[in-house]
């Protein structure tokens, strides 16, 4: 069996309110959780097949083609060629259409979400905060995590809360939409996993930063910005603000004084210097804001101390200062 159950259903359900599971895919997995699904109406039985697909390379024009039953087997012939005849059984005739609402419930009370998931969208919840104190929405199908006005209502609904969403895999455009909006993107099948009753969502892959990995990552040499995991347009000032108090908070004095940011932004010819230093740290602080999910608390980052100057508050270990 080299799929499991959650992992086909999931996948299947990405088709969205047509997800079907037919009797053929479900043979490997008929058993005691099979039954269980279908007592929780996450698999809901429709009626046995009468057509069946017709060859993939078949010319004869027929959408499908119809099932015969001859004695105790159903046969589903090829017109144009017997040998390509399907010998079908009962199970194979089965068909069970997959209930996205009803399994994103399960999945919610699986992972210790006491209020039950409120439907913000067509086809996305949004499932409540596990741990990590994240309003995390969730979407089961392709369709629904592509809906116009997701973004706007996701964050309506989170009331302020960072986002995370999990989601199946979704087009470049789309991840690129969510991360700059600042919401944590984790695909389904990532997230949820089977934890010995039924499914649940793993709190660890709900959170944009694991443990170790930097925060803050600069390339100097592209002059390149990612701060937890979002890209950061920068102007050149900017930027060699961030690179001098990135490479302070890595060393032994962390802070930077007016002077020594006006050194490295306009050189030792100080008579050049055309704004003071604190607009410039405004305006570092505004754009490593801009599209983070929390952007006051990305402000902080930047800290100033009366008579010492100002600091970068990221531990040695989040800063990840490469050339």
């Amino acid at each position: 069996m080299s799929e499991s159950l959650e992992t086909l259903l999931l996948r299947l359900s990405e088709a969205g309110e047509t997800a079907t599971l037919w009797g053929r895919q479900a043979k490997p997995h008929l058993g005691s959780e099979f039954e269980r699904l279908l007592a929780r109406r996450i698999l809901v039985e429709q009626a046995p097949a009468t057509e069946w697909p017709v060859c993939a390379s078949c010319e004869c024009g027929l959408d499908a083609r119809p099932v015969q039953a001859v004695g105790d087997r159903y046969i589903a012939p090829c017109p144009y060629d017997h040998r390509c005849d399907v010998t079908l059984d009962n199970d194979d005739l089965r068909s069970f259409r997959i209930d996205g609402e009803v399994l994103i419930k399960e999945i919610a009370a699986a992972s210790g979400i006491p209020d039950e998931p409120e439907l913000v969208l067509p086809g996305i919840w949004h499932l409540g905060r596990l741990g990590s104190k994240r309003a995390v929405f969730g979407v089961l199908s392709i369709s629904a995590a592509m809906q116009p006005g997701l973004i706007v209502a996701m964050r309506a609904a989170a009331r302020g809360q960072p986002v995370t969403l999990v989601a199946p895999p979704l087009p470049t455009s789309e991840r690129q939409q969510f991360k700059q909006a600042g919401i944590h993107l984790v695909a389904v099948r990532d997230a949820i996993g089977h934890n010995g009753a039924a499914w649940a969502l793993d709190p660890a892959r709900l959170a944009p930063h694991i443990v170790g990995e930097p925060r803050l990552v600069i390339a100097r040499s592209i002059k390149s910005v990612s701060l937890d995991g979002i890209d950061c347009a920068l102007s050149d000032q900017t930027f060699k603000l961030l690179c001098l108090l990135a490479a302070r908070a890595r060393g032994d004095q962390p802070f930077a004084t007016t002077r020594d940011i006006e050194q490295e932004i306009w050189g030792a010819s100080l008579h050049r210097v055309s704004r003071p230093a604190r607009d410039v740290v405004r305006e570092l602080r505004e754009a490593l804001a801009a599209g983070a999910s929390e952007p006051d608390a990305v402000r902080r980052l930047i800290e100033n101390k009366r008579n010492r100057g100002w600091r970068l508050t990221l531990a040695a270990d989040a800063i990840d200062l490469r050339n």
